[in-house]
């Protein structure tokens, strides 16, 4: 049984700790090979996890954090390990025990699950919570002194691991820290003070910063979170910024370099310093050089330089260039045309679509985005052509499917730069039912977080809260299901996308004027415009086909009756027919009407537009 010692907490009021480096780079420099589990290494080499734990304590680190970072079952899901959490966990706990012997204090470490939380993703806080809350028992179970909640982006998820943390022992000692970029502020926008003072409330012992960019811009993070009631601030950077040498990520800042910082993040007001990615045993021995070092002189800080960077609190201007569509939403009845991209990059069918649809007075085009997530022309680069020659604007679809959160907020700005200003912004099909079932899905987001993103923008800030040098000036679409079998979960993410900064609605489409009549009572106070969704009938066939296949779409028996009477050569007619009395019956309850010609048959469109203002 070990000896009873005063808690990490308890020696924090008498010194300054040191905590170990990175426990990946070592391993990789042991030879575990790029895109293995590092977690896995406690079952499959645990002499090389014991051997780094033992160097980080020779070194002279008071604390050391078992090999659990991604140990939870999220983040082991993706090497087919989920189902031995408690083995890698308890085995990382028992390994960093018997390196630490009794004067070395053994963290937990805990990171986050890899997923993006609901608005903005699709993954659960039930299922986030749950995730921290099976791997923290574990280390709990055996026998960690303290936890260290870690390299956290996400605010929220870093709430959720520590209310997990103190559910399982409101006692133990928790180092709560988050990752932050230069600017001082987490990927998902919060700063320093923001988070010192959400992490405190929610019962953290200790705040901090660890990984994300280098020595310098946590320096003054530490200053701004010890800011915040005086807390207990630890810190562990990484070794500088990465770059790549020969497919390897490297790390270029010197332990020298580390030991030079120190007495400037103990002037921030640092209580527990020690190193993320790139750094090593070596790294942390300087740290422990520069605390021992009585004679910390001015001229010993003047040799890391303190870059000033230019933080710009709003974007100078809005986007030059207004949306007319959203002007045309509130002064008349829109009707916007859906329009199939091609497989290649031939544009003769679209052109001479649009060019007859624009000559009978459309208002929009509607352009898919790899529709049943299947290979098209870009959607942009549509949109760009048919704007410059043509003039016609369009209603960019955009989905999650194919961009992480780089990529998305990186092509939203190009379209705003190319004029594109009207988004429709949505989830995307899974590629398992397109034309590359084995392309690997993203959905960092789905379509409410990217609502969310397209708002900020228009804001003048990205989804990191940094600031544009221009606003966007985006009008949101979302689209919405009237026939839903559960309607009340799909108008309970309309009123998420709505709340998130949506301009506008377009409906799946619907055959029964009662299914709109009751859509439309339910969604009265978000106060919205709604373009209902019309898709003509081309025959009994494709009627049965929409009915019976297509999730959504409910078309009543007697429209499918009427379909199966008529003479195929004039199916066609009548399904616009359909549609015509449809549309008439919708205006005076929505703002507009969103066509869907099927199979290309821009005609169908066409004729129903000119019925429709003759």
């Amino acid at each position: 049984m070990r000896e009873k010692r005063k808690s990490v907490i308890e020696l924090l009021e008498e010194k300054i700790l040191v905590c170990d480096g990175a426990m990946g780079t070592m391993l990789f420099e042991r030879g575990l090979e790029i895109g293995m589990c590092c977690e896995g290494a406690n079952i499959h080499n645990p002499d090389i996890v014991l051997d780094i734990h033992k160097a980080y304590v020779k070194s002279g680190a008071d604390i050391i954090e078992t090999n659990t970072f991604g140990a939870n079952r999220v983040k082991l899901s993706m090497y087919g390990l989920e189902d031995h959490v408690k083995d890698i966990n308890i085995a990382a706990v028992d390994l960093a025990r018997q390196a630490a012997g009794k004067d070395v204090y053994v963290a937990g470490a805990v990171g986050p699950t890899g997923k993006i939380l609901e608005p903005y993703g699709v993954f659960s806080k039930a299922e986030c919570y749950e995730a921290f809350l099976e791997q923290i028992s574990y280390l709990f179970s055996a026998g960690v002194d303290l936890l260290i909640i870690e390299t956290m982006s996400d605010l929220e998820e870093a709430l959720l691991a520590l209310k997990a943390a103190k559910e399982i022992d409101k006692n133990i000692p928790v180092i709560s820290q988050m990752a932050f970029s230069q600017d001082g502020k987490t990927f998902m926008g919060v700063d320093a003070q923001t988070a010192a003072y959400a992490l405190s409330e929610a019962g953290a012992d200790v705040v901090g910063a660890n990984c994300g960019g280098g020595i310098v811009p946590l320096i003054e993070v530490v200053r701004e979170m010890k800011s915040v009631r005086d807390l207990k601030v630890s810190v562990q950077p990484n070794a500088g910024l990465p770059k790549i040498v020969d497919g390897r990520t490297v790390y270029t800042s010197s332990p020298e370099y580390f030991r030079k910082s120190v007495p400037l993040f103990i002037e921030a007001g640092a209580n527990i310093l020690g190193g993320c990615c790139g750094t090593t045993p070596i790294h942390i021995s300087a740290i422990c050089e520069g605390l021992m070092d009585s004679h910390t002189t001015q001229t010993q800080k003047e040799q890391i330089e303190v870059i000033e960077y230019e933080l710009r609190t709003s974007a100078d201007s809005i986007f030059k260039e207004e949306s007319q569509f959203s002007n045309k939403l509130k002064e008349k009845f829109v009707i916007t045309v859906e329009i199939d991209p091609p497989k290649g990059t031939d544009l003769g069918k679209v052109f001479s679509g649009v060019k007859a649809l624009k000559s009978v007075g459309v208002d929009g085009i509607n352009i898919s985005d790899s529709p049943m997530a299947r290979v098209r022309l870009s959607p942009v680069a549509i949109a760009h052509i048919l704007k410059e020659q043509l003039e016609v604007e369009s209603i960019l679809h955009f989905t999650c499917r194919d961009r992480n959160l780089l990529g998305i907020q990186s092509e939203l700005l190009g379209a705003s730069a190319l004029g594109i200003n009207n988004v429709l912004a949505l989830t995307g099909d899974p590629p398992t039912i397109g034309d590359h079932p084995n392309a690997k899905p993203v959905f960092d987001v789905n379509s409410e977080g990217l609502v969310h993103i397209l708002a900020k923008m228009n804001s003048g800030f990205d989804l990191a809260g940094n600031a544009l040098n221009q606003k966007t000036n985006f009008c949101i679409g979302v689209a919405a299901n009237p026939g839903a079998e559960n309607l009340e979960k799909e108008l309970s993410r309309l009123r998420g996308k709505v709340k998130a900064g949506a301009h506008f609605i377009q409906t799946q489409p619907i055959y029964d004027i009662k299914v709109l009549e009751q859509f439309m009572e339910s969604i009265k106070g978000m106060d919205i415009p709604v373009l209902v969704g019309i898709l003509p009938l081309r025959s009994s066939k494709h009627a049965e086909f929409l009915h019976n296949e297509v999730p959504g779409i409910s078309i009543p028996l007697k429209v499918r009756e009427k379909m199966q009477r008529v003479d195929p050569d004039k199916a066609a007619n009548l399904g616009v027919d359909i549609a015509f009395e449809f549309m008439k019956e919708a205006e005076g309850l929505v703002e507009g009407a969103y066509l869907m010609p099927p199979f290309g048959r821009y005609e169908m469109a066409i004729q129903l537009i000119e019925r429709f203002y003759s």
